[in-house]
């Protein structure tokens, strides 16, 4: 025995909004998004306070407060952040340096699949490898380094611009 038009329409409509309660607007959205079609948010022209998220991002950088609870872990010697939101790669290589990277891999451009762990950045896309000075170690990548950017920590705020 089928099910009634009304009852498959209320069905459809319920399994739908409960999926969408349950993993959120940023799941949908996320799983449309084309790597090549994600760039860096600029708040130029947005009149929300992002430094309430722990950053600011600007035409021409990216300021990060590192106190934040979003970028704590940058403190510490180890410590590394996928910042999607500035499509960056961060980290802390100990003596107060924090590099950043772009978070595009050059072999085959995913930004947002990446393990960090002994010291090297792991695309996680296709295996490619990087030092945390990243330079090439292996993978698909074939020489190609990250592309490196200008990082400078002053009064617990990282600044970032490119070279």
């Amino acid at each position: 025995m089928g099910l009634t038009k009304n009852r498959r329409k209320f069905l459809k409509t319920a399994s739908s909004s409960a999926l969408f309660a349950t993993l959120g607007s940023s799941f949908f959205t996320s799983c449309y998004e084309k790597d090549e079609d994600i760039s860096p948010v600029n708040n130029d022209d947005k009149n929300e306070d992002v430094w309430t998220n722990g950053y600011n991002i600007d035409s021409t950088n990216i300021k990060i407060d590192l106190n934040h609870n979003n970028f704590k872990i940058l403190k510490g010697t180890g410590g590394w952040k996928r910042f999607d939101e500035g499509a960056l790669l961060l980290v802390n290589v100990g003596s107060d340096i924090i590099r950043a990277f772009s978070s595009i891999c050059p072999h085959a451009q995913c930004r947002t699949s990446w393990a960090y762990a002994n010291n090297n950045f792991t695309c996680t896309c296709h295996d490619s490898i990087f030092k945390n000075d990243g330079s090439f170690v292996s993978g698909p990548a074939a020489g190609q380094d990250l592309k490196s950017l200008t990082a400078k920590v002053e009064d617990n705020i990282l600044t970032v611009t490119e070279d």
